[in-house]
């Protein structure tokens, strides 16, 4: 089968790029064609693979331009499948409209881009509350709007809007919508989107072989938070969970790196916390996976609803129990009192509370490991994953027995 992929970002440096470049080079390893359409910012080349890069095109005026060199691609190519990830602001409307006529489109839907403006990631502003509301009339009525304020005008912020609003309406004709989640699922139909078009299929993970000297170097009261430094992943609520720690034998290591990195080691410096808590930046896998393998949990603080939480099957894959605010898509996979913890979202002395918890109790953060690390050899991993992205594919090309009219 010959697949064109089609995300903004073509690197191993973010969640949805990490899953592209995993799911590309799985279905080459069975004998499936990959080939790439990706804008050129931070672009890797990867050996043997077409890879074309182009300019956004988000606006109508500038799709129009572009909309001609994707057909040159498609008819020199001549792909059995398109594949959509995150082409939010980067592929117009009427370039979709181009992708549905001329072939079978799936499209898995990363994130709440496709349904929230403004990336509020489902956060209404003033309350702090999760929106559950259809994209429309009620972004307004929530103090979204202006969607865009430090970047655009009043007209560029509604203009912008009406396209998403174009956008989201012209999504529903894909051939198949895939998501990670039951959450990202139910967001969608409530956008209108059917159910029975909406195949989810849940992020997986390579087994990792651990070397024994890894083990023998876990700490029991290591605690370890793996994620962008930014107010959406809770950086600065796991910092201040871990300032009312009652046990005096802990450390922290924080792997990652953002927006809030000076504020969040300020902050560290003025609970002084400078000697139990470490920041790493951003590692490599192979040393990620060192720091698993000798952590004694991890915690995953979101603030907002995540679409599914791939660090925590990546953690409970080495054996260790999951802390978590209970947001979007986690529960489907953290299973509460038996993995790890579900904790309200934002409630810091609940988090604290449980990470103490399993630091006063090794047996039970051990037992909740090992429960993990089955659920995890059972229902994410790589192979059953692949089977189940091919019938969609096979799906969507099996519903392209007429010209899609949109």
């Amino acid at each position: 089968m010959k697949i064109v992929h089609i995300n903004e970002y073509y690197g191993d440096f973010g969640g949805t790029e990490k899953y592209l470049l995993g799911i590309c080079k799985a279905l080459e390893e069975i004998g499936h064609e990959i080939i790439i359409i990706s804008s050129e910012k931070e672009a890797i080349r990867v050996p043997g693979r077409k890879e074309y890069f182009v300019k956004g095109s988000y606006g109508l005026r500038s799709s129009l331009k572009i909309k001609g060199l994707f057909k040159e691609i498609l008819e020199k190519e001549n792909p059995d499948i398109v594949h959509l990830h995150n082409t939010q602001f980067f592929l117009s409307p009427l370039i979709l409209k181009y992708l549905l006529r001329a072939k079978p489109v799936v499209k898995t839907v990363h994130d709440v881009r496709l349904f929230c403006p403004g990336l509020r990631w489902k956060v209404i502003p003033d309350s702090g509350e999760i929106c559950n509301n259809p994209m429309g009339l009620t972004c307004f009525k929530n103090s979204c709007y202006p969607f865009y304020p430090e970047k655009r005008s009043f007209f560029g912020n509604l203009y912008t809007f009406f396209l998403m609003i174009y956008e989201l309406k012209i999504s529903k004709s894909i051939d198949r919508i895939i998501v990670p989640s039951s959450y990202v699922k139910e967001q969608l139909v409530r956008n209108g989107f059917s159910k029975n078009n909406i195949a989810v299929i849940p992020h997986s993970i390579e087994k990792v072989p651990i070397r024994e000297k890894e083990t023998k170097e876990c700490r029991s009261k290591n605690i370890l938070f793996v994620g962008k430094l930014d107010h959406i992943k809770g950086i600065l609520q796991f910092i201040e969970s871990l300032s009312l720690l009652k046990e005096r034998d802990w450390m922290a290591e924080i792997i990652g790196e953002g927006n809030l990195q000076k504020e969040a080691t300020t902050l560290v410096h003025k609970l002084g916390l400078n000697d139990r808590i470490h920041f790493y930046g951003n590692l490599s896998k192979e040393e990620l996976n060192k720091h698993y393998a000798s952590c004694a949990m991890v915690v995953i603080p979101s603030m907002v609803p995540e679409s599914f939480g791939l660090v925590g099957i990546e953690a409970m894959s080495f054996g260790k129990p999951v802390v978590a605010f209970d947001s979007g898509g986690i529960r489907e996979w953290l299973v509460h009192n038996e993995t790890g913890f579900l904790v309200r979202r934002g409630d810091v002395r609940e988090l604290a509370d449980r990470v103490s918890q399993l630091l006063a109790d090794p047996f039970l953060a051990k037992k909740m490991g090992i429960e993990g690390q089955k659920r995890v050899n059972e229902r994410y991993r790589k192979e059953p994953h692949m089977e189940r992205l091919l019938t969609v594919y096979e799906e969507a090309i099996k519903s392209k027995t007429s010209p899609v009219r949109v």
